[in-house]
C-alpha cells in the first residue's frame, strides 16, 4: 500500500474515533468515596451515589483513603455480541492505580492499591477483550475501582472516563489510531528536544577545542535537558508506562542536574563574584527538589502540603535570582543576547506556576511556555556562543600564526655556534612555547679565543622573546673583550626598558691558551669537569643602572669541558612536583649538551631549556 495511501487511512480511523466516542450515549456515570467489593456487582444498587457531571467525579479527599469506585451502565449493541471488546477512553492524562470490572468479573489491573500503592500515569484508552461474548442484557455494567495518591489529591483536579462496548477488531483498530495519534503529536517535540540535545554534544566537543568554563556548562544544559524532556516523550511512547515514584524521581533527578548547571553557567559567562547569591541558588534548587522527594509519602500527612508549599517558594527564589541576574545583564554588559535567552526561561517556569493557559505553544502539542522558553534560549544561546567561539579561534588562529613567524624569527637569531679551532662546542636550545626567554650567543675573538654570552630573560613567551631580539641586536653591536664591561653596557641599555622584569647573564671570554675570564649579572654559574665553577655573583641585568660586574679569572688545561646551562634544566619538574636539582645536574654535566637537555625534558620540562658545552684544546693540539 502506498504510505500516502495508508497516512489517510489512519486519519480517517482517527476520525471515526473521534465521532464514536462523541456519538455515545450513556446512562449517568456514578461514583462513591471509599472500598468496597461488593460495588463490582452488576445487581448493586448504587442509585444513591452521587452522580458524575460530565463524566467527572472528583477525587477523594486529601485526608481519606484515597479510593473512590465509578460505575457506568454501557449500552450492548446487537452487532457486538459475537466477538465484543471494552474500550475506555480517559481524557488527560491522571497517576492513579486503576481496577476494571465489566459486570463484576475483572478485566485489568493497572498498578497496586494499599497497603503497597503504586501509582501509574493512565493511558489516554485501553482495550479488553470479553470472554464469552457480551451480556444478553441491553446494558453492562463497567465499574472502575480507583486509588489515587496524596500529592494527586493535594493539588487538586478530576477523574474522567468513558467507556464503549465495541467490536473486537473495531476497538482494536481504534487503540492503534489513537496510539498512533498520541505519537504523532509527540513527534515535533521529540524532534525539537533531539535536536537540542545534539547542539550540545556539538558544543560539548567544541569545548575540547576551546577550553572555555561558559561552552562546558552550557552544553552540559543543553545535554540533561533534552535528555529530561526526551525521557517523557519515549514514557508516551511505551506500551507500560513507569510508576509515578519512579518518573518523578527521574525528574527530581534531572531537575537537580540542570538547575545546579544553570547556577555555574550563569555565573561562568557573566563572570559573577557574589558568593552569597550563589550559595543562595544552590540553596533553592537544593531545598526545591528535597521538598519534592517529601511529597513520594503514600499516606495523607500535612507534611505533603508543607512540602508543596515550600516546593513552590524554594522555586519562586531561584527563577527569580536567576531572573534579576539576567535582567542586569540584559541592561549592561556585553552578554544582553545570552541574558535576554537565559531569561527566557524563569519567565517560563513561573508562568508554568501560576496555571495560566499556557499549552501546545507556536500550536505544538505538548510544548508549554517553560519548554518553549527553554528551546529558543537554547537555540539561540548556542547561536550566540558558537559565533563568539568562532571569533576567538580565528584570533587565536591569527596568534598562532603570529607566534610562528616569532619563533622563526628567535630560530634564526639564535643560532648553532660557529666552529673554532681549538674549541668543540655543541648546543641545544629547547622553549617551553612557541618562543622563550633563553638565549646564548658563541662569538670567536680575533686572537683566536670565544666569547660566550648565556642569558635568561624573565617570563615565558612573546614578551621575553622581544627581549631577547633586543638583547642579541645589542651584542652584535657592542665590541668588548671584557666580560665586566659588556655585561655593564647591556645592563645600562636594559635598565628601565623591562616594566619589572630582569634578565640573568654570564659572560666568558676563553683566550687560545685556556685563560678563562667569567662575569656574572646572576645566572647559574658553570661547570668544569663535573664541578661548579666558583665565581662573583652580581645583579641582573635591568634592575640598577649603574651595578658594576667583578671578573674572575680560571685556568683552563687542554681536554677541560665548560657546561654553561639554564635555570629550565634545575627546575625541571616531575608528575609528583620533584623538582630536577642541582645534584642531577652536576652529576650530567659531563654528558652532551643534547643528554643533558633531553634528560630534563624527560622528567618535566617546565621552562626554557638551554644547554651549552666547550670542550677546550689548544690551538696546536687542535692544528696537530
Amino acid at each position: 500500500m502506498p504510505r500516502p495511501f495508508r497516512i489517510a487511512v489512519v486519519l480517517l480511523i482517527i476520525f471515526a474515533a473521534q465521532a464514536a466516542s462523541a456519538q455515545s450515549t450513556q446512562l449517568p456515570i456514578r461514583y462513591h468515596f471509599g472500598d468496597d467489593p461488593r460495588w463490582a456487582s452488576p445487581v448493586f444498587d448504587d442509585s444513591s451515589w452521587p452522580i458524575a457531571t460530565d463524566a467527572t467525579w472528583p477525587l477523594p479527599p486529601f485526608d481519606s483513603s484515597g479510593m473512590v469506585w465509578v460505575r457506568m451502565q454501557v449500552p450492548v449493541m446487537p452487532e457486538v455480541s459475537d466477538h465484543p471488546a471494552l474500550r475506555l477512553l480517559r481524557p488527560g492524562r491522571i497517576y492513579a492505580a486503576e481496577q476494571v470490572f465489566l459486570d463484576g468479573a475483572p478485566m485489568g489491573l493497572t498498578g497496586h492499591f494499599p497497603p503497597r500503592p503504586q501509582a501509574i500515569a493512565l493511558p489516554s484508552s485501553g482495550v479488553f477483550p470479553v470472554e464469552g461474548g457480551a451480556a444478553q442484557a441491553n446494558t453492562a455494567t463497567v465499574a472502575l475501582r480507583l486509588w489515587y495518591p496524596p500529592v494527586v489529591r493535594a493539588r487538586g483536579g478530576q477523574g474522567r472516563a468513558n467507556a464503549l462496548l465495541e467490536p473486537a477488531a473495531l476497538a482494536a483498530a481504534l487503540e492503534s489510531a489513537d496510539r498512533a495519534a498520541t505519537n504523532l503529536s509527540w513527534a515535533a517535540m521529540f524532534a525539537l528536544e533531539s535536536l537540542l540535545g545534539i547542539a550540545g554534544v556539538g558544543m560539548f566537543i567544541l569545548w575540547f577545542r576551546l577550553p572555555r568554563r561558559e561552552l562546558l556548562w552550557f552544553s552540559l544544559l543543553l545535554f540533561f535537558y533534552s535528555v529530561d524532556e526526551l525521557h517523557f516523550a519515549l514514557l508516551a511512547f511505551a506500551s507500560h508506562p513507569l510508576s509515578m515514584r519512579m518518573q518523578d524521581g527521574l525528574a527530581i533527578l534531572f531537575n537537580v542536574v540542570t538547575m545546579s548547571i544553570t547556577v555555574e553557567f550563569l555565573w561562568a559567562i557573566f563572570g559573577l563574584h557574589a558568593r552569597w547569591l550563589r550559595a543562595l541558588l544552590h540553596i533553592a534548587w537544593i531545598v526545591f527538589n528535597a521538598a519534592a522527594l517529601c511529597t513520594f509519602a503514600t499516606a495523607p500527612s500535612p507534611a505533603i502540603g508543607w512540602a508543596m508549599h515550600t516546593a513552590m517558594v524554594a522555586l519562586t527564589v531561584f527563577n527569580l535570582g536567576t531572573l534579576l541576574t539576567e535582567l542586569r545583564f540584559l541592561v549592561i554588559g556585553p552578554n544582553r543576547g545570552i541574558a535576554l535567552g537565559m531569561a527566557l526561561i524563569p519567565i517560563g517556569s513561573s508562568l508554568g506556576g501560576l496555571k495560566l493557559p499556557h499549552n501546545d505553544v507556536f500550536g505544538i502539542p505538548h510544548l508549554d511556555l517553560f519548554d518553549a522558553g527553554f528551546l529558543l534560549a537554547g537555540f539561540f544561546i548556542a547561536v550566540t556562543l558558537v559565533r563568539r567561539v568562532f571569533a576567538e579561534w580565528r584570533q587565536s588562529n591569527d596568534l598562532r600564526v603570529e607566534f610562528e613567524a616569532a619563533r622563526d624569527v628567535q630560530q634564526q637569531l639564535v643560532t648553532q655556534p660557529p666552529d673554532i679551532p681549538g674549541f668543540c662546542i655543541e648546543s641545544v636550545y629547547a622553549p617551553a612555547k612557541h618562543v622563550g626567554g633563553d638565549f646564548f650567543r658563541v662569538l670567536p675573538q680575533q686572537d683566536g679565543g670565544v666569547l660566550v654570552v648565556v642569558g635568561d630573560v624573565s617570563g615565558k613567551g612573546l614578551r621575553a622573546a622581544m627581549t631577547v631580539s633586543a638583547i642579541l641586536g645589542a651584542l652584535s653591536t657592542l665590541s668588548c673583550d671584557s666580560p665586566a664591561l659588556l655585561l655593564k653596557a647591556l645592563n645600562r641599555a636594559l635598565a628601565g626598558n623591562l616594566r619589572g622584569g630582569f634578565v640573568t647573564c654570564l659572560c666568558a671570554n676563553i683566550a687560545p691558551g685556556g685563560a678563562l675570564t667569567i662575569a656574572n649579572a646572576g645566572h647559574l654559574s658553570p661547570y668544569c669537569n663535573g664541578e661548579e665553577v666558583s665565581i662573583e655573583n652580581g645583579l641582573p641585568l635591568g634592575i640598577a643602572s649603574e651595578a658594576t660586574y667583578e671578573e674572575t679569572m680560571v685556568q683552563l688545561e687542554p681536554g677541560d669541558r665548560l657546561t654553561f646551562l639554564s635555570d629550565g634544566v634545575v627546575e625541571a619538574q616531575s608528575p609528583t612536583g620533584e623538582l630536577f636539582g642541582f645534584d642531577r645536574t652536576r652529576q650530567i654535566s659531563i654528558q652532551s649538551a643534547e643528554h643533558i637537555a633531553a634528560a630534563a625534558q624527560a622528567f618535566g620540562q617546565e621552562d626554557d631549556i638551554t644547554v651549552l658545552t666547550l670542550a677546550f684544546a689548544s690551538i696546536e693540539v687542535a692544528q696537530a
